[in-house]
């Protein structure tokens, strides 16, 4: 099977990732790496230039400055228009069998196809409105065209795949898709190499027992819960068992010195060798992974945890439930859960040795069995065969 394999980045030049996409360009790596490794031929279709324009400068202006309101020109009509001539143009030069739109709906918005077309991503644009902070706050005209688009797109679609339960129900309700045309099926953890079982196992079992390790990685500190994490660490102090928050990733300096307990490590690169052993070993000796997000579409963290046997605490909210089974692979609380539930779980926890590593194997499992590349992508195959 030839796939044409269509997104906005160009998948194959790690240097022009857009760094707040970081997450969503390695999973359309390791997607076009795993279909490879099945047997696929993958054509990349992406690095699509984005049409300038002294109309959408005006406008952002306006909207800007007069309305107080953000205005995306990634959504303005002449530029996604662009986006599929530039699209089509790539795809008149390959025989492909398959249409696979990786990352949103954008680049296949406007097109025509005369094959099957698949979108598999992690949420539609429309339950990012409202929901994560840059999309909160959009001019009346944004909002109308990121509806009108991804309409327009999905109706277009053979199929359409969502990473979890949550953007496939946004999607139908939203658009009134029919249920046959949408699936689900988890992404995998970004990470180029796993550990195996082995090393996971004997990780598990050689925790310390004497000092709690919790590990918090991520690059928006607030809507990713940081001060929680923080507070849940210096309340299990306080209650007698000896806490240390690791942290990996972005974080406001002020934070640094709030407490003796927090051990910065910066962002770690996975690209990076050193970086690397670096997180993976934060990852084989922490406890828990404790990421109390206010807004996720999905947590390719949340995967990467659960790969390294490490049971999950966050919040109820977006796909996380596809990923973390609750009471079995970690917890899932309401945005409102107080610090002390959170310590008391930990807590009680770490004091049952039998039980903690039960849930550390079950998470360590709940990975193995969908939380990977390899089972989500031969998932996508089975469908891209079936049309």
């Amino acid at each position: 099977m030839r796939v044409a394999f269509t997104t906005m980045y160009d998948v194959g030049d790690r240097r022009s990732w857009p760094p707040t996409q970081l997450g969503l360009c390695q999973a359309g790596f390791a997607m076009a790496q795993t279909l490879q490794n099945l047997g696929c031929q993958v054509d990349y279709v992406g690095g699509l230039s984005k049409k300038r324009s002294l109309v959408t400068k005006l406008k952002w202006e306006f909207y800007n400055k007069v309305q107080q309101r953000d205005y995306y020109r990634w959504v303005e009509p002449g530029i996604v228009r662009d986006y599929g001539l530039q699209v089509q143009e790539k795809l008149g030069q390959i025989d492909y069998d398959i249409i696979l739109a990786a990352e949103n709906v954008l680049p296949i918005a406007t097109l025509k196809p005369q094959k099957p077309m698949v979108l598999w991503t992690d949420a539609p644009l429309s339950a990012l409105v409202d929901y994560y902070p840059y999309m909160s706050h959009l001019c009346r005209e944004t909002r109308r065209n990121v509806y009108s688009f991804e309409k327009q797109a999905l109706d277009r679609c053979d199929k359409v795949i969502y990473a979890s339960d949550w953007a496939a129900n946004q999607a139908i309700s939203t658009y009134k898709l029919p249920l046959s045309k949408v699936e689900v099926i988890p992404w995998g953890a970004n990470w180029s190499e796993m550990p195996d079982e082995g090393e996971i196992r004997g990780a598990i079992a050689q925790r310390s027992q004497t000092t709690c390790e919790l590990l918090w990685v991520g690059v928006d500190w607030e809507r990713k819960g940081g001060n929680i994490a923080l507070a849940v660490t210096e309340w299990l102090n306080q209650h007698g068992l000896e806490t240390q928050l690791n942290v990996a990733g972005m974080i406001p300096e002020k934070i640094l010195d709030e407490s003796p307990h927090l051990r910065y490590f910066d962002y770690l690169n996975k690209d990076n060798p050193q970086q690397y052993q670096q997180l993976k070993q934060l990852f084989l000796n922490s406890h828990f992974f404790v990421l109390p997000v206010q807004a996720e579409s999905y947590g390719h963290v949340f995967c990467e945890a659960q790969g390294f046997g490490l049971p999950c605490l966050t919040h109820d909210t977006g796909g996380i439930s596809t990923i973390v089974k609750h009471e079995e692979t970690g917890w899932i609380f309401p945005k409102n859960t107080s610090t002390q539930i959170y310590g008391s779980l930990i807590l009680e926890m770490f004091k049952d040795a039998k039980n903690y590593k039960k849930t550390a194997i079950k998470s360590l499992k709940n990975y193995q069995k969908k939380l990977n590349w390899d089972s989500a992508c031969q998932s996508l195959l089975n469908i891209l065969k079936s049309l």
